[in-house]
């Protein structure tokens, strides 16, 4: 565990602009175990800086946990509105760059919010969402998360029976009885928790009180956490039950003092709730006079941050990302198509013309398509297709470049030229690189063979991309003219020349 000495060192380190990989790194290994270690706040003043400096390092990978930790932390101690921020940078980076566990993760958090909001049926479908992907990669962490939290939406319902099954297929997964798991659910408290409040509902009270004092042993000193307070919550639950009027309220009242300290407006919801009606059931007017004008501005304070808004807008963004991602991307080759490249060219010409950078234009198309079609199948011919895209787009990688299906066989590029490459140099490696490609069908390999197109943008001095595509449509029909598989760079005094 890290000291807050060397805590205090990081510190340091942060107010440095330009942090190095070391520097990250050591970072990286102080914020896993304030996080391990439950040390929310901590870990929440550190890592800011750690998330952009992965960012900027290429550690997405690293950059998407510290964040998922930034967004449990700020749920932790209660502040709900930078906690959705957070989850909204996690799922954009998750989907860019994330991996089915990452994915996961994303479900599981969205569907805590949905639910804490009191959004169920938004909140169950992520989690399944999540379940879907858990089960088929059987990754059991995941699953004991799940079975959790469909624990802790089912007794937010009253089905409390359902409740019950799905705590103990969590503490399944946890290694809680016999079954071992190689890499077992952690969150076993929580479950507990779950399966304790399952158990109060159903009258099942001395088994939910051996868990809950079990779990009250863990709870030392304050501040106390998130996961502290639900405990105390349960426990008060269970005195209600019972009949323990004054000992319910007192543990409400506790849990109540330090949810206010972490401003945690949807756990004090559910306080206040059980704390005016207990009161109701004394009688106690004055008292419930002051804890109802107490209520009263707590879901005035909620009404106004309108986390439920957060949510909605944020996943309006997700899906409007996503249409433009289906509206942009060819379905069968995965590359931009006609329309991504209509609508931003012309920027990307715009912009080589003011800063006088040299682009070049190429159309390339797959000879003898239809033959391959014919002879081979449709199937065949649309690996033909993706592969040619898959090549396309990785030659071009390193490069400024948009590359796009233009239609059927023909592809599209538009690309930045190095200061330190020339027009042939490119143009003849992409025509050797194209040409190695083969397809091998019933034992027997196809060639694959391209007619190339080029045109320049004379370093700025055309200004339209119609002009470009024309050109170098006119050197791609001299390509073809001349017998096809070969490159021919336009010409604007020749027409096209400078074939290869």
């Amino acid at each position: 565990m890290a000291h807050k000495d060397s805590i205090k060192e990081v510190g340091v380190t942060l107010r440095r602009s330009d942090m190095n990989i070391q520097e990250f790194e050591e970072l990286w290994i102080t914020l896993n175990e304030l996080y391990e270690a439950n040390r929310f706040i901590e870990y929440i003043e550190l890592s800011s800086a750690a998330i952009e400096s992965a960012i900027e390092l290429g550690m997405y990978k690293k950059a998407i946990l510290l964040l998922r930790y930034s967004c449990a932390s700020y749920f932790q101690t209660g502040d709900l509105q930078v906690s959705i921020s957070v989850l909204e940078q996690y799922q954009e980076l998750t989907f860019q760059y994330g991996d089915d566990i990452d994915l996961i993760h994303h479900y599981i958090l969205a569907s805590i919010y949905w639910g804490t909001f009191g959004h169920i049926k938004k909140s169950k479908e992520f989690m399944f969402k999540g379940l879907e992907i858990a089960e088929r990669i059987q990754h059991t962490d995941s699953i004991g998360k799940i079975y959790n939290n469909l624990s802790d939406l089912e007794n937010s319902l009253g089905n409390s029976q359902k409740a019950k099954d799905f705590a103990l297929k969590s503490l399944y997964y946890a290694n809680y009885f016999e079954t071992k798991h190689e890499n077992p659910y952690s969150g076993i408290i929580y479950s507990k928790i779950n399966l304790a409040v399952a158990q109060i509902c159903l009258e099942e009270f001395d088994e939910a009180d051996e868990l809950l004092q079990e779990l009250l042993v863990t709870i030392k000193k304050p501040p106390y956490s998130k996961l502290q307070l639900e405990v105390m919550n349960a426990y008060a639950l269970l005195c209600e039950k019972q009949g323990r009027i004054g000992e319910a309220i007192d543990l409400y009242q506790k849990a109540k003092h330090y949810a206010l300290q972490n401003n945690d407006l949807s756990m004090l919801q559910t306080i206040y709730n059980s704390l005016v009606k207990l009161i109701e059931e004394q009688g106690n007017k004055l008292v419930l006079c002051s804890i109802q004008k107490e209520y009263i501005n707590i879901l005035l304070e909620i009404q106004r941050e309108n986390y439920t808004h957060l949510l909605f807008e944020m996943e309006y963004n997700d899906q409007k990302k996503r249409f433009e991602k289906t509206s942009y991307i060819d379905p069968l080759t995965n590359i931009y198509n006609r329309r991504y490249f209509d609508e931003n060219a012309e920027k990307m010409l715009e912009k080589a013309s003011v800063e006088n950078q040299q682009l070049a234009l190429m159309m390339i198309d797959l000879d003898h398509f239809k033959e391959i079609n014919d002879a081979n199948g449709h199937l065949f011919g649309d690996d033909a297709l993706t592969i040619t895209a898959t090549t396309l787009k990785d030659y071009f990688q390193s490069f400024e470049s948009i590359v796009a299906r233009f239609g059927g066989d023909e592809f599209i590029v538009l690309s930045q030229l190095p200061e330190d490459e020339s027009i042939q140099t490119i143009t003849e490696n992409l025509y050797q690189t194209l040409n190695s490609l083969s397809l091998t069908i019933n034992d027997e390999t196809v060639q694959l063979e391209f007619s190339i197109g080029v045109s320049t943008n004379k370093q700025g001095q055309i200004a339209t991309v119609e002009e470009l595509i024309h050109s170098a449509d006119t050197a791609l029909y001299t390509s073809k003219r001349n017998g096809r598989n070969q490159i021919t760079v336009f010409n604007q005094y020749s027409g096209a020349g400078n074939r290869n």
